[in-house]
């Protein structure tokens, strides 16, 4: 068992500021009344849906104690996020789908029904990492399957859509929150109200100053967020604004000891709190030979959007909708990966360390949606063009550093590195010094049709056809170069041969592929339904994951620019005052394009079938006390490989089961409960050898009303210090032997001192 001390956890603070401690057992009934908005194209209810949806209000999400915005997804069943890596650049698969190269290419990750980049998976730029929770957020919904294909840009396996409060209820908090044993603070607040008339605001956001849940990070920045709306006799508006500006750590794998039967022992760096950080200046070439520097380990991630979101209804039977974001975002990834553990003879236990150091230089974009719709009574019908432009940017530079595992955890000299670093990285064989720029313009025509036949029956048919056209130019290529990078007027010997970017070649190809969806829900009564929908759509792969199938002409290879999904699920749903219970069967086929891979070296190309189960319900027992739980339990499958190896296996990171159970107890003044999160062994890649085994990690929240108020909240995470593990580089190891793998945080725990404007 890990001895990891007790942490701060900002964003728990941060859910946890927009709570009363009787909003809990109001929740249950909420879910169910919540109207659905994301992914359908006529709002609707969690029972009277064709797909598999959830909805969580603020409160539910705060009882998970979680420690980054990834940690939110796993109360959504369905959703298997890999949340290690803190506040960015998380891995994030759903039913089964696989994590083949990173990202979340499956999932639409939103904010108001916009989605934060066009695609999910590029290198380092992942869509979590300009996405916050704080409290201006009122609920997180979410779509599996069903028409999340045809409402969302390269969404086949869902969509993730954090709303914002628009305020229809006037009030706001204010809270500060201290870490236990940490010095790290971070002050939370929202308001909203009316602004006369029918307009109404809210505005809100966070400031934090700290060094995250691992040693030796830096957790700094603000986000501020505004939205304007406005209800009216014909139609509604939504004005969002949001500012973010903010650097968290991210955590890579670590070093560590094969034990035999998926366990695995330290060497050097703790399993719940330690890092490979290097709390240094890394410098590097960028554009024509010239060098940047980046201190600290971690993301940065800045981000400015403004969006419109209206509806016009003309007369009782035809309406127009128009949506339209732009947003102008730009990064930088810094942190330590190990390329290699050794053992040297005069610094012992040690690990060679290639640092990633990419800058997103930009990737602004624009989404937009206009729509006209009519409704006949028996049947409505919806017409409409999204249109989607996004920049891909970046350029990536990785030098190389030698650290031991000892106390001491010093760098030290090899071969021809001075003071620990090279300028280079010939562990990787200097493959990464690149930059790209891509355009991305898509195109989107799409028809949908709802209806009703008779009392009970429901059903809806929608179409997508869409066209990508990327053009840009990338260089992967590397010039070996003397350059002085460290500025000292010096071509020492670390800086004789150093990679520069090489020339550039030429990106200029379409991508076509159509999405379609099928549902139908039928009512038992006034408490239960039946459900079932077939859909097919793709996902466009990330530009530079696939520069190894782009022609001289700047063409395509066989079309291979993006993966293929296809997709069924019946379930059935019952809800009462007390109870609610959702049971859903589905099952995906998906097949990948040809993609490269980082940290392997290696290309991927593979086929899956998945198929499983969802649960999802909740019981009031009366007196204060409830439960809510989620489970999904998932059979996958590797069908075909590029290489013909591995088939028959199931994917890598791929768990049989995952689940969370709440118990809650709501009192007059306080209330209490645990959150149960587990996920069963994975193989840690496709070849199925070595294995990480099955953890559960239990986390408690407790909120006490000083006054009506001053509210006081305190939650742990993973109370018991539970080791586990969700992603590993080698897929085969003999007891002894070093492996790298990444594991998930120790104890952390928060206190937070809210005061409640009402």
């Amino acid at each position: 068992m890990i001895k990891a001390p007790m942490h701060l956890n900002p964003l728990s603070m941060a859910v946890a500021l927009s709570l009363s401690v009787t909003a809990s057992a109001q929740s249950q009934v909420e879910t169910f009344e919540e109207i659905i908005v994301t992914g359908v194209y006529k709002t609707t209810s969690k029972l009277e849906s064709t797909a598999s949806v959830t909805a969580l209000t603020a409160d539910q999400i705060f009882e998970s104690a979680p420690r980054s915005t990834a940690e939110v997804f796993r109360s959504l069943p369905g959703i298997h996020a890999e949340a290690s890596s803190g506040d960015a650049n998380s891995n994030i698969k759903v039913r089964g789908m696989p994590i083949s190269s990173g990202g979340s290419r499956y999932v639409s990750i939103q904010e108001d029904g916009f989605p934060m980049l066009l695609v999910g998976d590029a290198s380092f730029a992942t869509a979590d990492s300009w996405l916050r929770m704080d409290t201006t957020v009122g609920s997180v919904q979410s779509i599996r399957g069903g028409t999340a294909a045809t409402t969302a840009w390269n969404a086949p396996g869902g969509i993730i859509n954090f709303i914002s409060k628009t305020g229809e209820d006037e009030g706001g908090s204010i809270g500060v929150t201290g870490g236990l044993n940490y010095e790290s603070a971070r002050v939370d607040g929202n308001y909203g109200g009316s602004l006369g008339g029918e307009w109404t605001y809210h505005v809100g956001g966070f400031f934090r100053d700290g060094e995250g849940v691992r040693e030796g990070g830096t957790e700094k920045g603000h986000q501020l967020k505004a939205t304007v709306a406005r209800d009216y006799d014909r139609g509604n508006i939504k004005i969002h604004f949001k500012h973010l500006d903010d650097e968290v750590p991210t955590y890579l794998p670590i070093p560590a000891i094969a034990s035999g039967s998926g366990s695995f022992r330290e060497t050097g760096v703790d399993f719940g709190d330690g890092t490979l950080f290097l709390g240094t200046t890394d410098c590097a070439p960028r554009q024509n030979n010239t060098v940047d520097c980046v201190s600290g380990d971690g993301f940065e991630a800045e981000m400015s959007s403004l969006a419109f979101d209206g509806t016009f209804d003309f007369n009782e039977v035809f309406s127009a909708g128009l949506k339209y974001r732009v947003a102008t975002i730009e990064g930088n990834f810094a942190s330590p990966f190990p390329a290699n553990v050794f053992n040297d003879v005069s610094a012992g236990d040690s690990v060679e360390i290639v640092y990633f150091n990419t800058e997103t230089n930009d990737e602004d974009n624009e989404f937009a949606d206009l729509n006209l719709s009519a409704d006949f009574g028996f049947i409505q019908a919806r017409v409409g063009l999204a249109f989607a432009s996004q920049t891909l940017a970046t350029t990536w530079n990785f030098n190389q550093y030698y650290r031991r595992l000892d106390a001491k955890l010093s760098v030290f000299d090899q071969g021809n590195s001075v003071d620990g670093v090279l300028y280079g990285n010939p562990a990787f064989g200097n493959c990464c010094t690149r930059e790209y720029r891509f355009d991305i313009d898509g195109t989107a025509p799409y028809l949908a049709l709802t209806g009703q036949v008779g009392e009970n029956l429901t059903w809806d048919a929608s179409y997508r056809d869409n066209q990508y056209d990327v053009t840009g130019t990338f260089a992967e290529s590397t010039v070996l170069i003397p350059l002085d990078v460290n500025g000292d007027g010096v071509i020492g010997q670390n800086e004789q041969q150093v990679p520069t970017i090489g020339g550039a070649r030429r990106a200029d190809y379409d991508v076509d592929y159509d999405a379609w969806s099928l549902g139908v829900n039928y009512a038992l009564g006034e408490n239960m339904a039946v459900f079932g929908n077939v859909s097919e759509g793709g996902s466009l792969s990330s530009p530079d994951r696939v520069t190894g199938n782009i022609q001289a002409n700047g063409d395509m290879l066989n079309d291979s620019g993006f993966s293929a999904v296809e997709q069924a699920e019946i379930g059935f749903k019952y809800k009462s005052d007390s109870a609610d219970i959702y049971i859903t069967y589905f099952m995906a086929d998906t097949t990948e394009a040809r993609e490269f891979e980082v940290t392997t070296q290696t290309f991927k190309e593979n086929t899956y079938e998945a198929s499983g189960i969802e649960v999802e319900g909740s019981y009031d027992f009366g007196n204060g006390f409830g439960i809510r739980a989620n489970a999904t339990f998932t059979d996958s499958e590797i069908t075909q490989t590029g290489s013909g190896g591995n088939v028959g296996n199931t994917p890598r990171r791929q768990a049989d089961y995952l689940f969370n159970i709440t118990p809650y107890y709501v009192g007059e003044s306080w209330d209490a409960g645990v959150s149960l999160f587990g996920t069963d062994d994975v193989y840690i890649q496709d070849n199925n050898d070595l294995k990480f085994d099955a953890f559960i990690t239990t986390s408690v929240f407790f909120n006490y009303a000083l006054t009506q108020n001053i509210h006081l909240s305190f939650n742990v995470n993973n109370l018991f210090d539970e080791e586990g593990f969700t992603e590993g580089e080698e897929g085969s190891a003999a007891p002894g032997d070093f492996v790298r793998i990444r594991p998930i945080n120790g104890r952390t725990g928060s206190l937070t001192l809210r005061y409640d404007f009402l």
